[in-house]
């Protein structure tokens, strides 16, 4: 049984990229105007902040299999906090946009450790449950994060949002040091730096890894077409208005939270494969429905209902895939368990950005390149989660 404290802890770890990205977006409006430049290079800052979380990620996971999980959380948090101090006081769009790919390099560590940790302290059913506890925690970040950013800019500016970054991530860094033991054991620890990076091969050579590595990343990346999708759709085609938007995007986060809590009640006595095949058909169901309400449904309440329904199941049901997903990942590599967790990570947000800038570069008024969006990547994760079965039963 995992203690609350390490619980949370480890939940605020996992919170650094939705934390890193959701926080300011309120400020991107004023960061374009104080930093004279385009709207669209403020966006920017997002998606190299995508790139160098990934990047992070592959870098931090096989030095944690090699030199240990304590290690690499002071690394990457000091690494964060200096990054975001550094661009609190950018005075360029340039600076920000490197500083941003340097913050989200630091954070990798993050989100690879306490995956990696879970693995070392529980097998595959228990860790499953730990994660679905740690994702219901880590979903209120999308949900409080940009609530926080328009409160800091009422008392502040766009400056002060990553000084609590900053902040933030000193906290998690004393967390750490007080809460965090080395998990890593003598015997599951690389011999060798060299040997740790070939934890990347070892995992990649398994074809039941990819099938995994894929269900769970195509799976985050039909989330991230939703998350980029739906403002300029429910808003601007549906005329909905911001706050209605709010509560919509609650409500998904909201379902996020509903579907890991079951998992994380259940999965002891269902086994984590149930979940994720559930999860899986789930996700396709609600892409189906975003698809028909966005092609066949003239625009109005009932295509508005049928798409809020179909986004409910196929963003919720990440609640079982996700944390399912990883559990069986990670059990099949236990002494390359951060090299696992890295290339899972990488995968989601590597697929998240390419899914983002689909939609966001097909954009032309209507609703159709968010839902093909949405469907193409809930079929290919339904895709490798069958393949993922075909492998297990040979």
């Amino acid at each position: 049984m995992i203690h609350r404290p390490l619980l949370f802890l480890l939940a605020a770890l996992a919170a650094f990229a939705p934390l890193a990205i959701d926080l300011y977006l309120p400020s991107l409006a004023h960061i374009a105007d104080d930093l004279n430049t385009s709207g669209g290079l403020a966006e920017q800052t997002v998606t190299v902040f995508l790139a160098g979380f990934a990047l992070g990620m592959l870098f931090y996971g096989p030095l944690s299999d090699r030199y240990g999980r304590r290690k690499m959380i002071f690394a990457g948090t000091t690494v964060f906090v200096l990054a975001s101090l550094a661009c609190m006081l950018a005075q360029s769009i340039e600076q920000l946009l490197v500083f941003r790919v340097i913050q989200a390099f630091g954070g990798g560590a993050a989100a690879v450790v306490s995956r990696a940790v879970v693995r070392d302290l529980f097998a595959e059913s228990e860790a499953a449950r730990v994660m679905a506890m740690i994702g219901m925690v880590t979903s209120l970040a999308p949900m409080l994060a940009p609530l926080a950013g328009a409160w800091i800019l009422l008392v502040g500016t766009w400056r002060h949002e990553f000084l609590a970054l900053a902040v933030f991530g000193g906290l998690c860094m004393i967390g750490a040091h007080r809460l965090l033991p080395e998990t890593l054991s003598t015997t599951r620890s690389q011999t060798s730096l060299k040997q740790a990076f070939k934890g990347y091969f070892h995992v990649l050579r398994q074809p039941g890894s990819l099938w995994l590595i894929g269900t769970g990343g195509c799976h985050f990346a039909a989330m991230f077409a939703y998350i980029t999708g739906t403002p300029l759709v429910y808003m601007g085609l549906f005329g909905v208005g911001e706050s209605t938007y709010a509560l919509l995007f609650g409500a998904n986060i909201a379902s996020l939270m509903v579907f890991g809590w079951y998992s994380a009640r259940h999965v002891r006595r269902l086994g984590t494969r149930p979940l994720i095949v559930w999860g899986n058909t789930a996700c396709v169901g609600g892409a189906v429905l975003v698809w028909i309400a966005a092609w066949l449904m003239p625009v109005g309440p009932l295509a508005l209902g049928t798409m809020v329904t179909g986004f409910l199941l196929s963003v919720g049901s990440l609640g079982w895939v996700a944390p399912n997903t990883m559990a069986q990942l990670l059990e099949k590599h236990p002494r390359n368990a951060g090299a696992a967790a890295a290339l899972y990570g990488f995968a989601q947000f590597g697929l998240g950005g390419l899914a983002s800038l689909g939609v966001s570069l097909a954009h032309n008024g209507s609703a159709h390149p968010m839902a093909n969006g949405v469907m193409l990547f809930a079929a290919m994760a339904m895709a490798c989660r069958l393949g993922f079965t075909r492998n297990s039963e040979c």
